[in-house]
């Protein structure tokens, strides 16, 4: 698919794909620090063969690396309910409710751990386990009894329904604030002024919280929905640090609560990361970006100007989103692309 496009995209101009701005932005204020004690962590969706525990217990860890860890459970294999049982794997349960049930179920579980908690903390989403964060702080937004901002704060990573300083997410982008979405029996969660402040953090051109907001570029689209797959759950284990200061934006609200957007710039385009993997040569690939990157980038109204844009591609310092899981899945991917690669003719 990623060839044919190449041969396709010709007429549309090449070029070096950009990654650092010629003039870096002064960056924004880093916003909520690592103050909490506590995390309630919440986890994205449970697919089979996938070790969820670890990895909610792993998410955002480097935004609070001394904090000690309060798994909040809940149906996670709701996007998985309809798979019939015979297609799954044995010993795995789905949980045969709907995203939105789960929500509801996460968002009620997190309520009461930070009602019943005394240390300072920070409620900490992955993927699926954000919306629990959503609905939380629009209940806590005008709650009397809720906790002091000082005791608390939120973070999201990869949210699905959200809104970040560089974009948005690709239901965001579909349905407004208010919205119910049939198909996952979910609504969009509204607007709210939280008195608490939050991190946002969104690996660049994830399909799922970071979508074009020009979606008529088809090329864009197709690597959005690559990285979905691809860089999505590895944000997770990144950290402030791997984030240049052109890629941090923090915005005040008219409480005084800071959100701070981490943009998580990648080492590859995501939509020929398995070329590299299938035993193509970087260089060859290399040349491939150079002509889809522009194209891809064009999708995003946030890199038309040179000035003032956020790194995307950063082939030194950018996220490796195979290299930073675990080493049982990571030995899994290779090994499965080590057998494709058995099977195909010599390649470029």
């Amino acid at each position: 698919m990623t060839l044919g496009l190449v041969g396709t995209a010709g007429g549309f101009g090449t070029g070096v794909a950009m990654a650092d701005p010629a003039n870096p932005p002064v960056p924004s204020p880093v916003g909520p620090g690592n103050t909490a004690q506590v995390v309630y962590a919440l986890g994205g969706a449970r697919p089979p063969g996938i070790p969820w525990v670890d990895y909610t217990n792993r998410a955002g860890n480097e935004y609070f690396p001394n904090a000690k860890r309060d798994l909040i459970d809940y149906p996670a294999g709701a996007p998985f309910s309809w798979v019939p049982t015979m297609f799954l794997p044995a010993g795995y349960k789905p949980d045969r409710v709907t995203i939105g049930d789960a929500a509801t179920q996460a968002t009620n579980s997190l309520n009461t751990a930070i009602r019943s908690g005394s240390q300072p903390a920070a409620a900490v989403g992955l993927s699926q386990g954000t919306l629990a964060l959503d609905q939380e702080q629009v209940r806590l937004a005008n709650d009397p009894k809720a906790p002091p901002r000082d005791k608390l704060q939120f973070t999201t990573i990869g949210d699905p329904t959200g809104y970040h300083a560089f974009g948005k997410s690709f239901l965001a982008g579909m349905f407004p604030p208010g919205s119910y979405i049939p198909f996952i029996d979910y609504t969009m969660p509204k607007p709210v002024e939280s008195q608490y402040d939050s991190n946002r953090v969104i690996a660049t051109y994830d399909g799922l919280s970071d979508f074009p907001d020009r979606p008529d570029n088809i090329i864009s689209d197709v690597n959005a929905f690559a990285a979905s797959a691809i860089v999505h759950t590895p944000a997770a284990f990144t950290g402030p640090g791997d984030v240049p200061p052109q890629n941090m934006r923090t915005t005040v609200n008219s409480k005084g609560a800071t959100t701070t957007t981490y943009l998580i710039p990648v080492n590859h385009l995501p939509m020929t990361l398995p070329l590299r993997y299938l035993g193509m040569s970087d260089g060859f690939v290399d040349q491939i970006d150079s002509v889809l990157q522009p194209i891809v980038d064009a999708g995003y109204s946030r890199y038309d100007d040179p000035a003032n844009r956020p790194t995307s591609v950063d082939p030194v310092h950018g996220m490796d989103p195979i290299g930073i899981l675990d080493p049982a899945t990571r030995d899994t991917i290779e090994g499965t692309f080590a057998q494709v690669r058995s099977f195909l003719p010599p390649l470029p």
